[in-house]
């Protein structure tokens, strides 16, 4: 850090140092300036007149004085009456030595009788003063003899007075006066040291006083700065232990506060849990509006997090969209369930994302110690495990830990390990299941169900890993390998003489996500060389209702090209009118639900009957799934529905047995299925 008082200090100096430099400097040159001009004035008065006495007696002897021997002219009477008038006439008069030129630059007289004779044409003030102008010279002498005796150290100054007979007359000759300023200089100095003393005292005093004040501001700015360093570090600090995008503490310093609650619940005897929150299908919101949507969706999960939860909880963001709660002090289970309900409900509320409205619902495990979890090393892997659970029963729940629980998601951990493998050992298989024309008899349809004959567990049912798919994101690629699968069946049903029957596939809401299902279905008929309209496309509400622009773009590619396209489970989602008479939909597949009640409940039936008018009234197909029983088959027939699936005609089989279930009367395998048939069969 650069003190300010130190630079200043060091620039102060300085200045003050060129400051009484140039001051002096100024000073000096302005009082000697002066002084040579002031006496210079004086010289050529004192000059003038002494010359208008003495001159026009030796003005002969001066101009002839160059005819006479160098050796002789010191002593000539003239000489001698000269020195004795000057020192009448300068008696008392500040000159210590005088001076006179002819023309040519002799020295005809000097008051010091050894300088008598000498030549100075080459003078500078000389030749000026010869031409008409008077020239003065500050000059120092260490040694200097004004007369017969030697001082020494001495400041003189020297003038070159031009003579005239008249005022403007021509120059006849030149004196030279000297004189002792010394003492003039003296007072200068004195005064310019005074005068100096008296300005840098002034400049200390306010350098003293600017110093007081850039100490101040050196203080403030030094404190300034330790809370930039302290408010730094804090910052670093934050962003090692903090989550970037929603400001929750991270997993490290998660760690860090889950064993202080540890710590403070053994010391006194308190339960502590933990609340694993998870946020369902957020993996789809990201991928389908985009990673800056997605982050606004976190935030706004986070802020909701902290407003359902108590003063005394820590909530941390783990990674992704994985939110951890640490629930201190719990007076009982319940009071952790009660958290977990607020939390619901402040999810339940739509979120603003940009231009949308989405409701984004959590999934919450919560682990408690002591009680289930014996273990405080263990809070997060069971909180963790029960949140699983949660996402199996339904998603938006929450789910304590339990024991059972662990055993199901260690399951369910086996799953997803196993399934990312699945594709590439070709464990996958597809079984059919007929669609029956009970007018007929005849088989109009087969749908394809996806198994996974799993290498431990034998063959699994999708509802134990088609969620996983979907959490993993590889229900795209299993997707279109049903798809290919079925249609290399059909044709192959085709090439055995069954050319009537129809393939059925159900297809996920990610994989019109995804973008690709269009190309993926025209490849998988281009393959297996099958007619487009043989190929149908099982879809629920639940992808109708998610994005209806990018999903009826799609059905309407797909229908233009012949694919058939039906809604399964109709009457379990988002059923409205509105859905029907927008997208290209060909069948209606009454769910099993509504079936199975007919014969015990009236308002399945009313709602069967109910759809299959919808169905007739808008010239659609319908299909009834899940019948099992002969009351069901005669119920349906009644209310105009002729096609249905069910075990009541066939099971599900494996591929190398379709062949065999497409070439039998389906009414009469119906008939051995029921009560009544069974005992035909024994009595025969």
């Amino acid at each position: 850090m650069v003190r300010l008082s130190r630079a200043y200090s060091f620039a102060s100096f300085v200045g003050i140092a060129i400051v009484a430099i140039a001051l002096s400097w100024f000073y000096r040159n302005l009082a000697v300036e002066a002084l040579v001009q002031y006496q210079t004035l004086s010289n050529v008065e004192l000059t003038r007149t002494v010359a208008n006495t003495l001159w026009p007696r030796y003005a002969d002897f001066i101009a002839n004085a160059g005819r006479i021997p160098v050796e002789h002219l010191a002593t000539q009477p003239e000489i001698a009456r000269l020195a004795s008038e000057l020192e009448q006439k300068l008696y008392e008069v500040n000159v210590t030595k005088v001076k006179i030129y002819n023309m040519y630059g002799l020295t005809v007289f000097s008051t010091d009788a050894r300088q008598i004779g000498e030549n100075k044409q080459d003078n500078p003030g000389f030749r000026k003063a010869r031409n008409g102008e008077t020239a003065s010279d500050l000059v120092f002498r260490d040694h200097y003899s004004p007369s017969e005796d030697e001082v020494e150290r001495r400041n003189l100054l020297s003038s070159y007075v031009p003579i005239r007979p008249t005022d403007d007359g021509p120059v006849e000759g030149v004196f030279e006066v000297y004189v002792d300023v010394t003492a003039l200089l003296d007072d200068i100095a004195r005064t310019e040291r005074t005068v100096l003393a008296g300005v840098v005292g002034v400049l200390l005093v306010l350098y003293l006083f600017l110093y007081a004040i850039v100490r101040r501001a050196d203080r403030l700015l030094e404190q300034h700065e330790d809370e930039e360093r302290k408010a730094q570090q804090e910052r670093i600090r934050h962003l090692a232990y903090h989550d970037a995008l929603t400001g929750l503490p991270n997993r490290a310093l998660f760690k860090d506060r889950l064993q202080h609650a540890v710590d403070l619940a053994q010391r006194e005897g308190a339960m502590i849990g933990v609340m694993f929150i998870d946020l369902d299908r957020f993996k789809v919101i990201n991928d389908s509006l985009g990673h800056e949507r997605g982050d606004r969706v976190l935030v706004e999960a986070a802020a909701r997090i902290r407003g359902a939860m108590r003063t005394s909880d820590t909530a941390c963001r783990i990674g992704g969209d994985e939110f951890v709660v640490i629930l201190e002090r719990l007076a009982s289970a319940d009071e952790a369930a009660r958290v977990a309900g607020r939390l619901l409900e402040e999810f339940a509320r739509p979120m603003d994302v940009g231009a949308r409205e989405l409701v984004v619902s959590p999934s919450i495990g919560i682990a408690v110690y002591p009680g289930p979890t014996r273990e405080v090393d263990r809070l997060l892997k069971d909180a963790d495990a029960a949140m699983h659970g949660a996402k199996e029963m339904g998603r938006n729940r929450y789910l304590f830990y339990t024991e059972e629980l662990n055993a199901r998601v260690q399951e369910t951990l086996e799953y997803e390990l196993g399934l990312r493998q699945a594709l590439a050992r070709d464990e996958f298989t597809l079984h059919y299941q007929p669609r029956v024309d009970v007018q007929s008899g005849r088989v109009v349809s087969v749908e394809a169900l996806l198994r996974w004959r799993h290498p431990a567990r034998g063959i699994v049912l999708p509802d134990h890993f088609i969620r996983l798919l979907e959490d993993t994101g590889m229900i795209t690629p299993v997707g279109e390998w049903v798809v290919r699968q079925a249609c290399r069946q059909c044709r192959e049903w085709h090439l055995a003489g069954h050319d009537g029957v129809r393939v059925a596939v159900n297809i996920s809401l990610l994989q019109f996500r995804s973008n690709s299902l269009v190309y993926a279905v025209r490849r998988a008929l281009t393959e297996a060389g099958l007619a487009p309209q043989f190929l149908e496309l099982e879809l629920t509400e639940t992808v109708l209702a998610d994005d209806m622009g990018q999903v009826l773009a799609q059905l309407r590619e797909l229908r233009g090209a012949g694919v058939q396209i039906s809604i399964d489970d109709f009457g379990t989602g988002y059923s409205a009118l509105s859905y029907l008479t927008q997208f290209p939909v060909d069948y209606l597949k009454i769910d099993r639900s509504f079936i199975q009640g007919v014969g015990l409940r009236e308002d399945h039936a009313a709602i069967t009957r109910a759809i299959a008018a919808m169905a007739r009234s808008l010239h659609l197909g319908v299909i009834g799934e899940g019948v099992e029983t002969s009351e069901q088959m005669r119920f349906l027939q009644g209310i105009g529905c002729n096609v249905m699936q069910g075990d009541l005609f066939s099971p599900p089989v494996a591929a190398e047995h379709s062949a065999d279930m497409l070439a039998i009367d389906m009414l009469a395998a119906a008939d051995t299925r029921t009560p009544r048939g069974r005992r035909r069969r024994a009595e025969a």
